[in-house]
């Protein structure tokens, strides 16, 4: 008896000091990295109230004004689901950050693309030579601005390449310091109403296999230890999906709201984006696909030193998980 007692007690020490073997400590709040100048459902849940609180558990919503903000804020741990654009979900995942794509929050056509001013000299892509072009480093526009150039035949180094976050592209381009932009919407119709002309846009490079737009991510952790807080998450950006496709005036006024903006606006930049359901996510285009495309992004990145080198494609393939969907999914 005396031995099973210290067999027993030596269990529970183990048990107690071992967190892999442990009950998962409880969360004290769950961090949405969330960008408010990246309009999509994402701002519906918010505003709605659809993921404030998981089994008595706060959520906190935590402002990146750039994808390259928030895979720096993965590198470090510190948020725990969120949006990102695919390009900088790459470099995250390059760089070994523990989290996993489960989501498309929208693919964009002509909701992100080149701005130039219209009173300048450039009519096309390739008249950018030597002019100075702002865009967010390590973001999806940066990942589609490399690729506009290099389709037309133009190297970046021929350009004059700034890393500016949206507001401050804004605020560059009042003062003209810059020549042109690769942003997303709302920022590129502002720049395209101050004497700007979009002469380029993403859905221009679909053909040439670039593909860019907003991924949800999950800590790999929460995964496996907060099942029930992945869950509600899907859900809450299932169902503002669901509102996007089946009543689309609603979602462009919640929207609206959420973003402080017109929805006639809001109209415009829906409307240059698509909104896979999450049955159409499941399509071999969408998530069960990304991995391949990650690994392509990838390579563009390495070719422009924004990430030192390419994974291999089973580290890409390895940070997109179908399961949380088909579980939110299952009756």
């Amino acid at each position: 008896m005396m031995l099973l007692k210290n067999l027993l007690l030596g269990v529970s020490l183990l048990l107690a000091a071992s967190p892999a073997l442990a009950q998962a400590d409880k969360l004290s709040q769950i961090v949405v990295a969330y960008q408010p100048g990246d309009a999509n459902s994402q701002g519906i849940v918010k505003q709605e109230g659809w993921f404030n609180e998981v089994g008595g558990v706060p959520v906190a919503y935590k402002d990146f004004s750039s994808g390259a903000d928030v895979y720096r804020a993965m590198a470090s741990g510190s948020v725990d689901v969120g949006l990102i654009g695919n390009a900088p979900f790459t470099i995250a995942v390059t760089q070994g950050a523990k989290y996993s794509a489960v989501w498309w929050y929208d693919i964009a056509m002509s909701s992100e693309g080149l701005v130039v001013r219209d009173s300048s000299s450039v009519h096309a892509v390739a008249d950018l030579k030597g002019h100075k072009i702002a865009t967010p480093f390590g973001s999806t526009s940066d990942f589609m601005l490399h690729g506009t150039l290099d389709t037309a035949g133009l190297k970046p180094q021929e350009a004059r390449l700034l890393n500016l976050a949206p507001q401050a592209i804004l605020a560059a381009w009042s003062r003209g310091d810059i020549d042109a932009a690769y942003i997303w919407e709302p920022v590129l119709s502002q720049l395209a109403k101050q004497n700007g002309k979009v002469i380029a846009v993403n859905k221009d490079l679909l053909s040439h296999g670039f593909l860019a737009g907003d991924v949800g991510f999950v800590k790999t952790s929460l995964l496996k230890d907060h099942p029930d807080v992945v869950m509600a998450w899907m859900k809450a950006n299932m169902k503002a999906m669901d509102l996007i496709k089946n009543d689309r005036p609603k979602a462009l006024e919640i929207a609206a709201k959420a973003y402080g903006t017109s929805v006639d606006e809001m109209t415009s930049t829906f409307n240059g984006n698509l909104f896979p359901t999450a049955q159409e996510q499941l399509g071999p285009e969408y998530l069960p696909g990304l991995g391949e495309q990650l690994s392509h992004v990838a390579t563009l990145l390495a070719s422009e030193k924004l990430i030192p080198e390419v994974s291999a494609p089973e580290v890409y393939k390895a940070a997109v998980s179908l399961e949380p969907l088909k579980a939110a999914m299952a009756p």
